[in-house]
């Protein structure tokens, strides 16, 4: 019984610790350019929204969130984050919960 109720324990921390950062609000900016190659930079608008989980290590003050658009991917999550942006929808962000750099690498994007 003890073991079992140690084991559950760990889990569940081993599960929060690498919990995935979650936005939802609107995107403040998005910073694109020949100077930053295929990334594209996203900032979230904190005063629209929320954020759960979010990764402490990645602590860039002028962005939240990192594509790289020289993926089939990161070209169709661009689209949708313009497309988000210029409506002033609000959007659902996951991150990877890792960096790169010192921004945190985007995993999903939901255009409500």
């Amino acid at each position: 019984m003890k073991k079992a109720l140690l084991f559950s324990a760990a889990l569940l921390l081993s599960t929060s610790a690498n919990a995935i950062s979650i936005f939802e609000g609107k995107i403040e900016a998005i910073l694109a350019g020949p100077n930053y190659g295929a990334m594209m930079y996203i900032k979230i608008n904190r005063s629209t929204g929320t954020v759960q989980n979010e990764v402490q290590n990645c602590d860039n003050p002028n962005h939240d969130y990192i594509v790289d658009t020289s993926t089939e991917n990161g070209k169709f999550y661009a689209g949708l984050i313009m497309a988000a942006f210029m409506a002033d929808r609000t959007v659902n962000i996951q991150g990877y919960d890792e960096c790169s750099g010192d921004v945190e690498i985007l995993r999903s994007i939901w255009v409500k």
